[in-house]
């Protein structure tokens, strides 16, 4: 059966409590994901186990914050992540791609988007680019707190995208020098959205897609000439995994590296989760159902832990 465990405390907490202790697995029977709190990295995740139970082998989901999965990856504690999104986490990654002790198995989802986003409303009222932010005429309808000072809206403290908008702030970026960021959670965050764009409210937040927000919100992403973000057109999301997992199980990295999705796939999974409000395991499960076609292509040659065809277990399962 696979096991979910929801922490979100300190790296140093959980070298304490065990989770980074020890040696990398022994036997490559079981798989311990590291996932953050986004419905599509969870969903995703969800997807995958499922699958992989089907094989036989034990899943274990830990959910962490984002620096805390690159160190246990490093460490040998967990197996995989399938939320590494590129550019935006190379500041994560780079160091432990250095010392070859975390690998990218392949590109899971392209077609993405990570950036700033406003309302519509706001794009067309002149925020078309994030120099326009700080300009005299916008900043002070960013205020939303109502003290002064102007505020873009995060996720969960140590997100990797909240830390390109503290940066800008640090550096005094686009002007944002004197600006707050106001970490939160991703439901957190899009409720501050939701209620802006309600009393059309100028807000400008983290956005991305695949997601549902943009399905149930008309958003802009305003233009990035000075590349905080990154090259637009070179975003993706990668599959990390330990350094050794190909040699210890060469099973299970093939199906790592044949496991890529499609966008809508994606944003489907985030609306059943968060907007319809259904168990992410439920929602994996209906889907693997329903799309047999589209997990073929993930289990080719891939076989269960008795060396049967994969793709037949699958089947039989759901």
């Amino acid at each position: 059966m696979k096991k979910i465990i929801s922490t979100f405390i300190m790296i140093t907490f959980l070298m304490c409590s065990g989770i980074f202790a020890g040696s990398a697995l022994a036997e490559q029977d079981s798989v311990k994901f590291g996932s953050v709190n986004w419905p599509g990295v969870t969903v995703k995740s969800e997807v995958a186990a499922q699958i992989l139970e089907a094989l036989g082998y034990e899943v274990e989901i830990t959910q962490l914050q984002v620096p805390a999965i690159f160190k246990a990856l490093s460490m040998g504690q967990l197996d995989a992540f399938l939320g590494t999104w590129l550019p935006t986490m190379n500041n994560y990654v780079d160091p432990y791609m250095e010392k070859e002790s975390i690998t990218l198995m392949a590109t899971n989802l392209n077609e993405t988007k990570y950036s700033n986003a406003v309302p519509r409303y706001v794009y067309e009222a002149g925020v078309t680019s994030l120099e326009d932010l700080d300009k005299p005429e916008f900043r002070d309808k960013f205020d939303l707190n109502g003290d002064g000072t102007p505020e873009v809206y995060g996720i969960e403290p140590g997100n990797d995208g909240n830390k390109v908008i503290i940066d800008a702030i640090d550096n005094d970026t686009y002007g944002l020098g004197d600006w707050d960021m106001i970490p939160s959670s991703t439901a957190g965050m899009l409720s501050q959205v939701k209620k802006a764009a309600k009393n059309n409210d100028w807000i400008v937040f983290l956005g991305w897609e695949p997601h549902w927000m943009n399905i149930a919100w008309d958003l802009a992403y305003p233009e990035d000439p000075k590349r905080i973000w990154g090259d637009p057109d070179a975003s993706h999301v990668d599959t990390a995994a330990r350094a050794g997992l190909e040699k210890d199980s060469p099973n299970l990295a093939r199906f790592f590296k044949q496991f890529v999705i499609q966008p809508e796939w994606q944003s489907e999974w985030i609306m059943g989760y968060t907007y319809e409000e259904n168990p992410p395991e439920d929602v994996a499960h209906d889907w693997i159902a329903k799309n047999l076609d589209k997990v073929k292509p993930w289990l080719d040659g891939v076989q269960t832990l008795n060396g049967e065809d994969g793709l037949a277990a699958v089947k039989d399962r759901f």
